[in-house]
């Protein structure tokens, strides 16, 4: 079973699953860089008791926010390669009094809403969605993560028209450490695959 995901306009707060918009990070959690060394942007945030309460299996600590940073530049052959070899980067932290401003042009922020249940074979494979099986992810990209959510291209395009193509017309994947108890820079991973 999963959900669909869809996006809606919304405030911008730490405490709802936001597409865009500011990072609430805390003092002690810094903006996240590409490989390159420029501030990543900040694709979405989710607190850990909305992915508690749709993906079994999870151990996180209640009060906690995910958030999920990734490459966007806008053309060039350097848009691609960091893309395609770094996808993004997931931290947990604990939410800051205050929004973080952005160093670069944010999304929305839209709220991200999960829809009711849904089977595996009731929706079409490129969908954005909340738990169940990912479409196209190898086994590989996994590791011993858990996957989380998808976004697929289209729904993101069609959602935040002012950063089109942000993956590349593929899907991305969010997976997360089965056990996410602290703050971390680094407790999970979000794949960009593309065709």
């Amino acid at each position: 079973m999963y959900r669909p995901l869809s996006f809606a306009p919304t405030y911008d707060a730490a405490t709802v699953p936001v597409l865009g918009g500011a990072a609430w990070l805390d003092a002690r959690a810094p903006w996240p860089t590409s490989i390159h060394g420029h501030a990543l942007l900040h694709l979405a945030s989710f607190p850990t008791t909305f992915i508690r309460s749709h993906v079994p299996g999870l151990d996180l600590a209640s009060g906690l926010i995910i958030s999920v940073f990734t490459s966007y530049v806008a053309s060039g052959q350097q848009r691609f390669e960091e893309v395609m070899n770094q996808g993004g980067r997931v931290i947990a932290h604990w939410p800051g009094h205050e929004r973080t401003a952005s160093p670069c042009p944010q999304i929305g922020p839209l709220r991200i809403c999960a829809g009711a249940p849904m089977a595996e074979g009731q929706a079409p494979h490129e969908s954005s969605k909340l738990g169940g099986r990912p479409y196209w992810l190898q086994d590989e990209e996994s590791e011993d993560l858990a996957f989380v959510l998808q976004f697929d291209a289209f729904d993101l395009d069609t959602a935040a028209p002012t950063h089109r193509g942000i993956l590349i017309g593929g899907m991305g994947y969010l997976l997360l450490d089965r056990n996410i108890r602290s703050p971390s820079m680094d407790c999970g991973r979000f794949v960009i695959q593309t065709t």
